[in-house]
């Protein structure tokens, strides 16, 4: 089994670029599941987290209003806190070390793109991030107020702070792993050879063949339109200032296929 090695701060936080991200994220897809590099297609993200690194899956209401999509708890726990709909209460339940919980919103129909994006994200962040909450068992009474978990929300990592310099180490371990989530459902070879062949015939600088590109992208690896949009940013085929709404894409690319097909 593949283990990257990253440098860390004193705190036990990654010092890791994007750059370093989307080699791990890489390497693990050629460990796990190699063909998605030469064909691409879905990731198992299911299999990479619980047959590859061995977590386990739990399902449970986060939160009364979903701000909550994903939870990793890195250490044995009797205070993991979850919403109980029947009682419309808070409630305590008892989680082991790598338990990977869900929020069951998810589970719902038409909520498998972020569903995926959110497993991939917990796998990240057990991947990167279990040094950072590591504590001695013996001294644990020490840490009255130790979490050995944490929350993943719904908006963004950084919530309202746009300059990196007002990050801290919560919102640092949030973009890494949502960056190391995409690294592994889009890997960037396999992006880049579905993308580099598309721009072989079509022109990226008219809309409309980036908004099928994008499509493409999404379906290849079934992942949100969204996410494939930042994908393809994150890789140069998009400029990073464009505000086209690429959420059209793929009932162009059916249309484009029907129109192929007369």
């Amino acid at each position: 089994m593949y283990t990257p090695t990253v440098k860390v701060k004193k705190s036990g936080v990654p010092v890791v670029s994007k750059k370093e991200l989307d080699a791990i994220g890489e390497r693990f897809v050629a460990d796990f599941q190699p063909n998605v590099l030469k064909n691409p297609e879905p990731v198992d993200i299911d299999g990479f987290a619980e047959l590859y690194l061995g977590m386990t899956p739990d399902y449970q209401y986060l939160s009364h209003n979903g701000i909550y999509l994903g939870m990793t708890v890195f250490n044995d726990t009797n205070k993991v806190i979850v919403f109980d709909p029947t009682s419309q209460r808070a409630e305590y339940i008892s989680a082991k070390a790598r338990t990977m919980i869900i929020d069951k919103q998810l589970l719902e129909e038409n909520q498998q793109h972020r569903y995926r994006f959110t497993v991939g994200h917990e796998a990240s962040h057990d991947i990167l991030h279990t040094a950072y909450f590591a504590y001695d068992p013996c001294q644990i009474s020490m840490f009255d107020d130790y979490e050995p978990m944490i929350q993943c929300r719904l908006d963004t990592p950084s919530g309202n702070k746009k300059n990196t310099t007002e990050w801290n180490d919560c919102d640092w371990m949030e973009w890494q792993a949502n960056t190391l989530s995409s690294a592994i459902l889009m890997p960037k070879c396999a992006v880049e050879l579905i993308a580099n062949r598309y721009r072989e015939h079509k022109d990226l600088k008219n809309p409309i063949h980036r908004c099928i590109l994008v499509a493409h992208i999404s379906n290849a690896f079934d992942v949100s339109i969204a996410a494939a949009t930042i994908r393809l940013k994150d890789l140069g085929y998009i400029d990073k200032n464009d505000t086209t709404d690429y959420s059209i894409g793929t009932t162009l690319m059916d249309f484009a296929s029907v129109v192929a097909a007369v």
